[in-house]
């Protein structure tokens, strides 16, 4: 197996179909997901870093930007900056949106992600807007709806959560979960919310799960 900068050379000079097939989606504006397999890439390495960062100059260091910007809002410590450097990493936030501590949106497609009005992020919860496996890479849209919440240490998985809709904590899916949804479990059970609160809105401030 090569290292990331030899790959990126490579598929500079070389042409691949996994990067004619990435561009176009992209450009298109990724309407649904896109699922690139080892076939697609030719016999170079099997790896979305590579594949994003390499190409012509101006495309590359947009992605290592936003990569950059992502890896900020990871690590600063305050929700202020979090939604500051995310959104130039080109993540779509909305208003009184909450990211805890240790929250990761994605670092390589950040630009696929959308946080509502008052979506609330848990302690060490995901967001990605791409799936590996040994056999594929599946890419899409992931978006957080109105007063949704991701739990604590779940994954949300290229797809969205509806509005009041909530992935509970350590759970993961690449389900859509409707509004007023819950889902929980690995993979994640969705079932319709019975409660004395379903249908409220969720607190937009102040509120950490």
């Amino acid at each position: 197996m090569s290292d990331n900068g030899s790959c990126c050379q490579n598929l500079r000079k070389k042409p691949c179909p996994a990067a004619d097939k990435l561009r176009a989606w992209l450009a298109a504006g990724a309407p649904d997901r896109l699922t690139l397999t080892p076939d697609d890439f030719a016999d170079q390495e099997f790896s979305l870093t590579a594949l994003l960062f390499s190409g012509p100059f101006p495309e590359w260091l947009a992605q290592r930007w936003r990569s950059f910007c992502a890896y900020m809002g990871l690590f600063t410590p305050f929700v202020g900056w979090k939604i500051f450097w995310y959104k130039r990493a080109g993540v779509s936030i909305g208003k009184n949106v909450f990211i805890a501590p240790g929250a990761v949106l994605d670092l390589l497609l950040p630009q696929l992600i959308t946080l509502e009005e008052c979506a609330v992020l848990g302690l060490g919860a995901m967001v990605m807007a791409h799936i590996y496996t040994p056999d594929r890479i599946v890419m899409g849209r992931a978006n957080v709806g109105p007063h949704a919440v991701v739990g604590g240490r779940a994954i949300l998985g290229v797809t969205r959560i509806g509005a009041q809709g909530v992935l509970g904590a350590n759970s993961y899916t690449i389900r859509p979960i409707p509004d007023g949804h819950t889902g929980l479990g690995v993979p994640a059970v969705i079932r319709e919310r019975k409660s004395a609160r379903a249908g409220k809105k969720t607190a937009c401030e102040g509120n950490a799960v």
